[in-house]
């Protein structure tokens, strides 16, 4: 079990927090003397401004030259870090002696893949920036927002990171949930699943996204965000399109899902596509609240804050996403290239979630590794209902510094059972993989007719 230091003052907040949580209560605010930190010792989104003791994590932020790239919005972005050298690997034959700074999933994959997994490590660069207007909207969210229905929604929140200062495990996971990507995005990203022998059948698809949360010239009515995916290949798949519409109060208003079926080619409404339900193309590896590292209701778990750890997580991974790769460069037997992903030191919150009396899931306890200057979880890994290890997820994140949105490069999930592995996001052979900067669609394009013809080939 990993060894997290938290001090007894924090852990007697995080107690006192709990107890509003089950109670059914709203949770009390932060004071404004406790928001005044926010942009003083810490960054304006909650994360500790200054670096570590050793120096090994530089003070935030780490701002990244783009100058010099001819860099075009949309485009894939260069490597600002491209002349950086590794500091060191992380090797199976090494890895004990970076035990602290590792998760479990990470150890595991030496274990199973002692040959051929390795981590190559980087200086630090806490690159991830939001908005002007995001970080003023945190302040004002931090004294506002409450939390209610035993962590299950919350109110008060608009455009904002909602509790930067957390005291409890489900605060951090609403930050993940609601952290910034965008307000309107559009997107073309591949996915596939290697064979033991490293053969694989491309899944592509195009993917538009609206978050209402951080539209500001509209009231987003207690809708966090509307996904709409779109199939294009392989042949067989292409035109296979979802609807995914979530909630602020997924407990009141559950995650409402259509898709259509192009071998009936009709819209259907899904009853049931959250929790543990397996996603299509990944072959039973990814259950649906795993995509996106989490994505959905918290209500199956009690979600405990264990502290702050500093770990070596997939950071600033330029070189992984770029546009000189192929596929084939990417993909191996067992997990990807492991020259190409660069992980960094830094500083995360974990999360430990395990499942509620009287519930079920696939996984009884999961362990969840946040990054403090982004909310986004890097890590994440997943028991089984023996209390092992079963299948770790890993967020190989990068900067886009044209939009402030930090975002992947890749997001790969291992089943350490079945040695096999599922990586998203991917989009090294896409001419234009994301775009932030399109104008919001109309009211009526998230519905299900909009799925219908979109899926019509």
């Amino acid at each position: 079990m990993m060894n997290i230091f938290v001090n007894k003052k924090f852990l007697a907040s995080v107690g006192m927090a709990a107890g509003f949580i089950f109670s059914g209560e709203l949770l009390a605010k932060v004071t404004p003397e406790q928001a005044a930190r926010l942009g003083a010792d810490l960054t304006p989104v909650g994360a500790e401004k200054a670096g570590n003791a050793a120096g090994t994590i530089p003070a935030w932020p780490s701002v990244i030259d783009s100058t010099g790239h001819n860099y075009q919005v949309g485009e894939h972005q260069p490597d600002p870090f491209a002349d950086e050298q590794p500091l060191f690997e992380i090797t199976a034959e090494t890895a004990s002696q970076y035990g602290e700074q590792l998760t479990e999933g990470q150890l595991a994959l030496f274990k199973l893949y002692p040959e051929t997994f390795k981590m190559k490590v980087y200086p630090s660069h806490r690159t991830a920036v939001m908005p002007d207007w995001v970080n003023e909207k945190t302040r004002q969210c931090a004294i506002e927002t409450e939390i209610g229905d035993g962590g299950e929604s919350i109110a008060n929140a608009t455009a904002c990171i909602p509790f930067p200062i957390p005291e409890t495990g489900v605060e951090v996971v609403w930050n993940h949930l609601l952290r910034y990507q965008g307000v309107y995005r559009e997107s073309s990203r591949d996915s596939a699943v290697p064979t033991a022998g490293g053969r694989y059948t491309l899944d592509s698809s195009d993917f538009r996204t609206y978050y209402p949360y951080y539209d500001l010239k509209q009231d987003h009515q207690g809708v966090l965000s509307k996904f709409l995916p779109g199939q294009t290949a392989p042949a067989r798949f292409a035109g296979d399109t979802f609807l995914f519409i979530d909630s602020l109060n997924p407990k009141a208003n559950p995650r409402k899902t259509w898709r259509y079926f192009v071998g009936q080619r009709r819209v259907r409404k899904a009853p049931v596509f959250e929790y543990d339900t397996p996603v299509p193309i990944a072959q039973g590896i990814v259950s649906i609240d795993t995509w996106d590292m989490f994505f959905g209701a918290t209500d199956r778990y009690d979600w405990e804050l264990k502290g702050k750890k500093e770990i070596y997580i997939p950071y600033n991974n330029y070189k992984l996403g770029s546009s000189d790769l192929d596929y084939k460069q990417i993909l191996k037997p067992g997990h990807i290239n492991a020259e190409l992903p660069r992980y960094e030191l830094h500083r995360v919150w974990v999360v430990e979630a395990t499942l509620k009396e009287g519930e079920k899931h696939i996984y009884p306890r999961r362990v969840l590794y946040f990054d403090e200057d982004s909310w986004m979880i890097h890590l994440h890994d997943m028991y089984d209902k023996q209390g092992k290890l079963w299948r770790t997820a890993h967020r190989y994140s990068k900067q886009y510094w044209d939009a402030q949105v930090i975002d992947m490069a890749a997001e790969v999930h291992h089943d350490l059972l079945s040695r096999r592995y599922y990586a998203r996001g991917l989009s090294n052979e896409q001419n234009a993989p994301v775009v932030f900067n399109k104008p919001v669609p109309p009211k009526n394009f998230f519905t299900p007719a909009t799925v219908r013809k979109i899926g019509i080939r």
